[in-house]
């Protein structure tokens, strides 16, 4: 059930809610200040174009996937972005971000074993400073990709990367932007990539590389991005306190060679404490049914009763970017009668404010690098 999501920190869709309007600071006499400002709050973003191509050096993280360790995978890829350009987003974190969908074409090398896959989804960009001539940045993308030569156990057992067509992407990584005019810019980056089911079948090796890439960028709208002399709402308000009250509900697959998956359910209670403009602290406690134990003692020990519940505590923090919420928390067992795997643990989250205190979201639970499952969570904050 292997798969090295491990330390990747997918902190990258946490902007997907911004929106509103922009002011213009004024040296002019008022109608004219009023006419500029009239006239910008029309454009909220600027609109982007984009192709890239990125190549990397395959790592093997387990005995199962040791036969991809070297390859090159080269990926194609063309971009349609927003880089964000108002009040909002400005009071949220002093910066532009950039967030966009992408469209690829991965040509893994060795087509005979891996295949080849297509994949599609969200990307964001965060920005230094004012986007200028120079910047660094930090980009991350997520979706999901479909690839063609899944393992079969009659047909195709070379494969032990993964074993359905559809998958779960996931890239983060830095690098540097260059415009050397007003509508072009040239990006350099390097980034680690991963692609997996996350634990819903087995085998799931998956597919992990680190890459370097070139992308070239056209600006469909002037970029217009300059430091806002606003009010700034952080220095204001008293920092941000809450309780969250959760309930997830996941599938994750029996350790191969078993067939089949089990639910996962749990239950977890959270406080938050704001200690900056976009990041707060967490605190957690987690109780979890582990459909996973009660399954395995069935087919094990058929007759006989297990414990199939696992308590927990958990500390991470969270990204607090208008309605999203981004959460890396690391968790410790304190309660667990059916062992198995590690005693600590990884969980990646990201959640959306759909009404009032209710949020919605998912999260993605792992053990160095073995998943142990995805889970759809509804949240009660108060």
């Amino acid at each position: 059930m292997k798969t090295e999501i491990k330390n990747i920190i997918i902190v990258f869709m946490m902007c997907a809610s911004f929106s509103a309007a922009q002011l213009f600071s004024q040296n002019n006499d008022l109608q004219s200040a009023a006419d500029d400002k009239a006239g910008q709050t029309e454009r909220t973003s600027v609109r982007v174009i984009g192709a890239g191509f990125l190549t990397g050096y395959m790592i093997s993280h387990a005995k199962e996937v040791v036969n991809l360790r070297g390859l090159h995978p080269q990926v194609y890829e063309l971009t349609y972005s927003w880089h964000l350009n108002n009040d909002e987003v400005w009071n949220d974190c002093h910066c532009y971000p950039r967030i966009g969908l992408f469209l690829a074409y991965h040509n893994l090398i060795n087509r005979e074993v891996l295949g080849e896959g297509y994949s599609g989804g969200l990307s964001f960009t965060y920005f230094f400073g004012i986007p200028d001539f120079f910047n660094p940045h930090l980009k991350g993308k997520a979706g999901l990709s479909y690839l063609t030569k899944p393992f079969n156990k009659e047909t195709h057992p070379d494969n032990m990367a993964y074993a359905t067509h559809l998958n779960f992407l996931i890239s983060v990584g830095a690098g540097v932007s260059l415009r050397p005019t007003d509508n072009l810019e040239i990006q350099f980056d390097g980034s680690m990539n991963h692609q997996s089911n996350a634990a819903i079948l087995e085998p799931n090796g998956g597919i992990n590389y680190w890459a370097i890439s070139l992308s070239t960028n056209y600006f469909l709208d002037k970029p217009d991005f300059y430091e806002r002399n606003i009010s700034d709402p952080y220095l204001t308000h008293e920092k941000k306190t809450r309780w969250d009250l959760s309930f997830s509900w996941g599938i994750s697959s029996m350790p191969y060679p078993m067939p089949g998956q089990v639910p996962m359910y749990g239950i977890t209670v959270l406080r938050s404490w704001q200690f900056g403009r976009v990041a707060a602290f967490t605190l957690a406690g987690e109780l979890e049914r582990n459909g996973r134990a009660v399954e395995i003692n069935r087919r094990k020990n058929p007759g006989t009763d297990v414990d199939p519940f696992r308590a927990s505590v958990l500390t991470g923090v969270e990204f607090l970017m208008g309605r999203t919420i981004f959460s890396i928390q690391i968790g410790g067992y304190i309660y667990r009668p059916f062992k198995e795997k590690d005693d600590f643990y990884q969980r990646w989250g990201l959640v959306y404010n759909i009404w009032d205190n209710i949020y919605a979201g998912i999260n993605f639970k792992s053990y160095r690098n073995s998943a142990d499952h995805v889970s759809a969570r509804i949240t009660y904050s108060f």
